[in-house]
């Protein structure tokens, strides 16, 4: 803006200079004021000069002692001035009006198609999920009734726990289509806790479960709260040892789900998008808990060592209902 109104300035000074020289050879400007002069008092000819008043002194062609004078006084100066900047301020100002209103029709109209191809994406592979729920409700039953008929299988088992593999990323790809405001509702903490680790153990018997947790509430969205928990407790049942435990306690406001399992390399990687340290899984599992984690202000921290196990960590502090 200050180099605007430098170049606005300069100009305004040269159509003065160039009105006064024409000034000088017709000598009708009502505009400006004529005068002569009998020195030039160490002053340049055809030069404009300010304060006081703005002026120029030129030669006159028949006399060597006198020159002539076109001054403009500073008030009118300034007057003038100020209408030419604020003409091309208002310019300046609808051409960018201009501008973006062409821009921002031009982007409308060049990125429809771009978004109507990733409105039929999302519509496409949210049908697709949803088409997803009928075969998984029927492996779910068919597994149970193999589970009745055959008892414990390991086959069978295997085959459950890649199902629930399944219906876990349904769930964590649904989450990311159709995410929405989280509403908040009273949960009983243990309560959903002892219920989820029920469900797992049927799909990993060899795991040893242990459950601390005393009766505490908290107030928060029960179905991403869920997703956070059972995302956890997959991860420390799939990643655990033969044999392995999976410890659930709360200590001081914070929920902790330990494993004995394989520990993790990296795990200041663990939240990114896609990471992974094995072939089994997308990488989005963690990832969504981190997200949730963060839209339900609650802390989450991860601790582990390789071929030791992992802990994560989450406070309920913000949460919790005294």
């Amino acid at each position: 803006m200050w180099q605007y109104h430098k170049s606005v300035d300069h100009k305004y000074d040269m159509k003065i200079m160039h009105e006064m020289t024409q000034c000088s050879y017709t000598l009708d400007c009502p505009k400006y004021e004529m005068d002569f002069v009998h020195d030039l008092k160490g002053q340049e000819l055809n030069r404009l000069y300010g304060g006081s008043e703005y002026y120029m002194l030129f030669t006159i062609p028949t006399s060597n002692s006198d020159y002539l004078k076109f001054s403009l006084s500073k008030e009118k100066y300034e007057k003038e001035h100020e209408k030419i900047v604020y003409d091309n301020l208002v310019t300046y100002f609808l051409f960018l009006m201009i501008t973006l209103l062409i821009s921002g029709l031009f982007a409308r109209f060049s990125l429809r198609p771009l978004n109507e191809a990733l409105r039929l994406n999302d519509e496409f592979v949210k049908d697709m999920l949803h088409d997803f729920n009928t075969p998984l409700s029927s492996l779910k039953i068919n597994f149970k009734i193999l589970q009745k008929k055959f008892g414990e299988d390991a086959a069978i088992n295997r085959s459950e726990e890649a199902m629930q593999t399944i219906a876990s990323l349904q769930s964590n790809l649904s989450y990311f289509l159709s995410h929405s405001p989280l509403s908040q509702e009273r949960v009983d903490l243990e309560e959903m806790v002892v219920a989820r680790v029920k469900s797992y153990k049927s799909v990993f018997p060899d795991i040893d479960f242990l459950v601390d947790i005393p009766k505490c509430y908290l107030e928060i969205n029960r179905e991403s709260f869920l997703r956070v928990v059972d995302n956890l407790l997959s991860n420390a049942c799939k990643y655990n040892v033969k044999d392995g435990n999976v410890y659930i306690f709360f200590k001081e406001d914070t929920l902790v789900i330990e494993d004995s399992g394989i520990g993790i390399k990296e795990p200041q990687k663990i939240f990114d998008r896609f990471y992974r340290e094995t072939s089994r899984g997308m990488g989005i599992g963690l990832h969504v808990v981190k997200k949730l984690c963060d839209e339900l202000d609650i802390q989450i921290e991860v601790e582990s060592k390789l071929k030791k196990g992992t802990k994560f960590l989450i406070n309920l502090e913000k949460v919790m209902l005294s």
